[in-house]
């Protein structure tokens, strides 16, 4: 079952058990610091810096027990990274990378009163899809013996020999690894959140037949506030 399946199957599923299930909802709104793991294929790291973006969640709270419960979520996040110096796997000098992606966790939640309040931690898998962005560097960007601008749009293809001039392609479009939160919650609605996600998948495209060896892997952590209701 490819994950297209999987996912459509974890949304109508859990649709089905928000309908019954004791639920509340949760809304978060905050700021990502992404970056990525990526090497190429003599193993060689690529020194990247986090970038800030927006990062906008909602999702359910389904009680399983007095101390568990299982929050999935459907969240909208800004990524990317920046990386200073020569090119490095296809980057230009000075790459810097602006995505946004749609993404779905599902967390597992512990909860226990601290104080006034709860804290909750979380551990679980997550599923996401790149949409595109923005790409730029300090010059101009050669493909092959063709120079193009130094800034563009980028696109998200399984296959990079696809696409049109100009378009960078970054990697492949679906996302999956695990992460964890740390959640407190007072005065019984109102939430401060940290989540750290770090990717599984490798992104790295092919070109055609050709496969170069490469990996790059997500990874971010998130600060936001929220409210549940």
């Amino acid at each position: 079952m490819n994950i297209k399946k999987t996912a459509l199957l974890l949304c109508l599923s859990l649709g089905a058990y928000a309908g019954y299930a004791q639920t509340k909802w949760n809304v978060k709104a905050g700021v990502a610091f992404s970056n990525v793991d990526a090497k190429n294929k003599a193993g060689d790291k690529a020194n990247t810096s986090a970038v800030g973006g927006l990062y906008l969640g909602l999702g359910p709270t389904l009680r399983l027990s007095d101390n568990f419960s299982l929050e999935p979520a459907f969240v909208f996040a800004k990524r990317g990274f920046e990386r200073k110096g020569g090119s490095f796997i296809g980057w230009g000098k000075d790459f810097k990378a602006n995505t946004s992606y749609i993404e779905m966790p599902i967390d597992v939640v512990f909860n226990a009163t601290i104080g006034t309040g709860k804290l909750e931690v979380g551990i679980g898998p997550y599923i996401g899809y790149g949409l595109g962005g923005k790409w730029k560097t300090s010059e101009s960007v050669y493909l092959d013996d063709i120079a193009i601008d130094n800034k563009g749009d980028i696109k998200f293809k399984n296959d990079s020999s696809e696409g049109e001039y100009g378009d960078y392609t970054l990697g492949r479009p679906f996302d999956y690894g695990a992460r964890a939160k740390v959640n407190y919650l007072f005065r019984e609605h109102y939430l401060v959140c940290i989540e750290f996600q770090k990717g599984i998948a490798n992104l790295e495209s092919k070109w055609g037949d050709y496969k170069s060896g490469n990996a790059i892997r997500n990874r971010s952590l998130g600060i936001s506030v929220g409210y549940r209701f």
